[in-house]
């Protein structure tokens, strides 16, 4: 275990102490007597500790509340909770926008797949004419694949656009 961690260990040992020192109402000689009436009836020290351990951090809760929950906390909270949600009503606005925004370039990037695609297919249309004396049945089976699908394809996006 290093330097480091012992000094940690060491410090939350402490915290626990004077934590339990301020806010346990119970004596350390009653801790005692209860920890020896559990021994001779059977029911444990584990609950004795635990009850102790559950009352300390009780008074602890109810010593922090009264000083911390105070009605000024409580109003500073509201003012800073309402600024923040104003914060991110801010920021709801602005990603509505670019959504928006990105709504109509996706449209416009679209229409323009669509253009270069339908380009592409006239390009290699002529290709595939230029190939037909060496291969007839085989650009037209080609040429009727790149015409099918590519239509399939453009006609998926018009739809697509069409929707939105």
């Amino acid at each position: 275990m290093s330097k480091k961690n012992i000094f940690l260990l060491a410090a939350w040992y402490v915290a626990g102490w004077i934590i339990w020192a301020l806010y346990n109402k119970q004596k350390p000689s009653d801790l005692k007597k209860d920890l020896e009436n559990s021994r001779k009836e059977w029911t444990g020290d584990f609950k004795v500790m635990l009850d102790n351990f559950v009352v300390t951090h009780e008074n602890l809760l109810k010593d922090l509340k009264k000083h911390v929950i105070t009605d000024k906390n409580k109003e500073l909270f509201n003012e800073k909770k309402k600024e923040l949600l104003d914060v991110v009503d801010v920021y709801k606005k602005q990603w509505l926008e670019i959504a928006d925004e990105l709504k109509v370039k996706w449209k416009d990037f679209l229409v323009e797949a669509s253009d270069n695609l339908d380009k592409l297919y006239k390009e290699k249309k002529a290709e595939i004419e230029s190939l037909k004396d060496e291969a007839p049945e085989k650009a037209k089976e080609i040429k009727n694949w790149l015409k099918d699908g590519i239509k399939k394809w453009v006609n998926d996006l018009k739809e697509k656009i069409k929707k939105d």
